[in-house]
Parts: structure tokens; C-alpha cells; sequence
């Protein structure tokens, strides 16, 4: 599964945001199914960063969902920050074998 997430904060707040964003990943990529997380801030708008999530399987998903850093960090600490936010997940076909 692929998770791309565009997030905005206040500008006031963009590099509190991005160090709490930076913090949350960190956290993440410790996962057993997190295969990466990646933070992008926008050259042109520092407030808004996009967030780059792949997860083994929809398991894997699942248990990022439910760990403890999801909801001490995620909900915790990133989303009070949050303004405006654009999820969007993505399932590799499952019939196209991937290229080697």
C-alpha cells in the first residue's frame, strides 16, 4: 500500500510542524511493515509538506494505525498543527506481476 499524504500547518507553525513531522517518521519507519517514509516540505510554500508512506500489506497498515506512536505523535502532536490535509491510498494491482 502507498499513502500519500499533502499537509499544511500555519506558516507560523511550518517548522514546528516539520520537526514533529520528521519525528512521527522516524517512529514509523520502525515498524515491522513500513517499507519507507519520506517527508518532502514544498520549496515554495514551507508550511505544507507531503508525506510519502509505502506498508508491506493492508495488515501492515492496519497495525500503523493502531500503534502507539500513531497516537501519541500522529494524532497527538501532528494533527493539532494540522490546517488543511489531502490522504490518498493507492493498492498495486494485484494481477501485474511487478517489474524485476
Amino acid at each position: 500500500m502507498l499513502v500519500i499524504a499533502d499537509t499544511s500547518s500555519s506558516l507560523e507553525n511550518a517548522d514546528e510542524f516539520g520537526r514533529v513531522l520528521q519525528k512521527f517518521a522516524q517512529a514509523c519507519r520502525t515498524e515491522p511493515g513500513c517499507l519507507s517514509y519520506e517527508i518532502f516540505r514544498s520549496v515554495d510554500q514551507p508550511e505544507r509538506h507531503v508525506s510519502i508512506e509505502r506498508y508491506a500489506d493492508d495488515e501492515a497498515f492496519a497495525a500503523h494505525r493502531a500503534s502507539t506512536h500513531f497516537r501519541e505523535i500522529g494524532l497527538g502532536e501532528v494533527m493539532p498543527l494540522v490546517v488543511a490535509r489531502d490522504v490518498r491510498m493507492y493498492d498495486a494491482p494485484r494481477d501485474i506481476p511487478p517489474a524485476q
